[in-house]
């Protein structure tokens, strides 16, 4: 056995530098293919990391296109409330007018027929005669011309109430809230 040794360590001491050749090739053959490995997984990460922020920017151009979206349509929105609601005041003002002026009108008519059976001959619409002023007072502490006046202004003031209460309830009515479309972000989300 000692022969067997002695031929060993012979040959060892002889081919010592192929030994250390061998070694050190299979070290660099290892770390060749760690180094292989680590290349192709970091390559894998770097393809992963450019996927991401490729997918980020376009969710962040998405989410950018969406809000200027939202930013039109409440816009349109505003607009479309302040429309309707300046057409519902100019028709509520159209109303009143139209109304104020059938009152005045018909109180005129009124002060005219007095005036006339007061004074037949004339159709001019002079003051009330001394019977009707009587009567006015004793029903209104007021000459005719005075009680037609307070019932004009009476009048104005419950159509000036009917018209304040329609204006409220139509504005009331306009739809403030545009119509929702729901977007859908990229991404299968």
């Amino acid at each position: 056995m000692r022969d067997r040794a002695m031929i060993a360590f012979a040959t060892l001491r002889a081919h010592w530098k192929l030994i250390g050749l061998a070694l050190l090739l299979a070290v660099v053959g290892t770390l060749l293919l760690k180094l292989e490995a680590r290349t192709a997984d970091r390559d894998k990460w770097q393809t992963r990391a450019i996927a991401e922020e490729q997918a980020h920017k376009q969710t962040v151009a998405n989410y950018r296109a969406a809000s200027e979206e939202a930013q039109r349509q409440a816009q349109a929105n505003v607009a479309r409330v302040k429309a309707d609601q300046a057409a519902i005041t100019e028709r509520t003002v159209n109303d009143y007018q139209a109304r104020l002026a059938a009152v005045d009108a018909r109180y005129d008519i009124v002060r005219r027929q007095i005036a006339t059976q007061a004074h037949l001959s004339s159709s001019d619409p002079a003051p009330m005669s001394i019977a009707a002023d009587a009567t006015c007072r004793a029903y209104a502490g007021t000459d005719c011309d005075g009680l037609l006046a307070k019932l004009a202004i009476a009048e104005r003031q419950a159509w000036n109430l009917v018209a304040l209460r329609e204006w409220v309830e139509d504005q009331g009515m306009v739809k403030v809230e545009p119509e929702q479309t729901r977007l859908q972000p990229s991404g299968g989300r």
